[in-house]
């Protein structure tokens, strides 16, 4: 359980400074930004791909075997080459997948809160409705009631800075668990 708590707040305050960095630049341009929008949404998937790479070289090195780590590194970086490619397609889709894409998220921290009370010295409350928000802006984001992209992408920009405030909450608080 260390081990996945470990992974949990390896990347969180690098997550946490990534999002709200995004999450900032959108609400204060985003017209500038939403042309952009596929361009830094896949330069993070590759560093998270890259990064997860590393990892996966690290349990190699260590076990002898790759581990998930390692395939998770190539999924990101495929994935980070197909929203290259297909950057015109995804433009019209990306309320949509952001909303999914914080869902996901939404949905992971509520399973990790809930894995947090096995700790005694570790509040899992605040993570959990930090989730339990963040599914609920997905939801928003996904079923777009806005007539307005711009107005629903500065939604997704305080949402960034939302998770970014929310992700660095999590890392100091994982620090205490050792």
């Amino acid at each position: 359980m260390n081990n996945v708590m470990e992974q949990l707040r390896k990347y969180a305050l690098l997550r946490g400074i990534v999002y709200m960095i995004f999450g900032l630049l959108i609400v204060i341009n985003p017209k500038s930004v939403f042309q952009m929008a596929v361009y830094f949404i896949s330069a993070y998937i590759a560093i998270m791909g890259i990064l997860n790479l590393y990892d996966g070289f690290k349990v190699k090195k260590a076990t002898g075997t790759y581990g998930m780590s390692f395939l998770g590194g190539i999924v990101l970086l495929v994935m980070a080459g197909i929203v290259l490619v297909f950057a015109k397609g995804i433009v019209s889709i990306l309320p949509i997948f952001l909303g999914l894409v914080i869902v996901i998220v939404g949905v992971t921290r509520a399973i990790q809160s809930v894995n947090l009370r096995t700790y005694v010295n570790v509040s899992w409350m605040p993570m959990f409705i930090y989730s339990v928000i963040l599914i609920i802006a997905g939801l928003v984001l996904t079923f777009n009631p806005f007539s307005s992209l711009l107005v629903l992408f500065q939604l997704f920009g305080g949402i960034l800075i939302f998770m970014g405030i929310g992700e660095m909450v999590s890392f100091f608080q994982l620090r205490k668990i050792k």
